[in-house]
């Protein structure tokens, strides 16, 4: 998706010029380079590429989740108009699972197959005490 000038109020997300640098001794020095993309309220979107090419990096820097040595060295991050490269570790706990999630590609945190995907999205809530266990009935039950 092209990036606009100045992010309206629909933009959630805004990913601007981007780079995420490896530590020293990595096969190279940047996981992302110059990456920019926008997702725009009520939208759904795709990030593909090859192995290694950085999404993970990319999403990880998004949830405030680089490993230990991986660091955004250029760009900004904006959620809601809020800077995620500025916050504080304490910060992005309040944010994650409450305004903002990610559903992780390794098997082992991902999706639980014995559980209903309604089950596992109201568990969120339920721990950010969004939602009651009674009033999340009707999601475990329809997905």
């Amino acid at each position: 998706m092209p990036i606009t000038e100045n992010p309206s109020a629909d933009t959630v997300l805004s990913i601007r010029d981007l780079n995420i640098a490896l530590p020293k001794g990595a096969d190279r020095a940047l996981a992302v380079e110059d990456v920019s993309y926008e997702v725009k309220r009520g939208e759904i979107m795709c990030v593909v590429g090859e192995s290694g090419s950085g999404k993970s990096m990319a999403a990880n820097a998004v949830m405030g989740l680089l490993p230990k040595g991986v660091n955004a060295t250029r760009g900004e991050i904006l959620f809601e108009g809020q800077d995620l490269l500025a916050l504080t570790e304490k910060q992005h706990r309040a944010l994650r699972g409450l305004k903002i999630g990610m559903i992780f590609q390794e098997p082992m945190t991902a999706l639980n197959p014995l559980m209903r995907v309604g089950a596992q999205i109201a568990e969120v809530f339920e721990a950010h005490g969004q939602l009651t266990p009674r009033s999340a009935r009707p999601a475990r039950w329809n997905c």
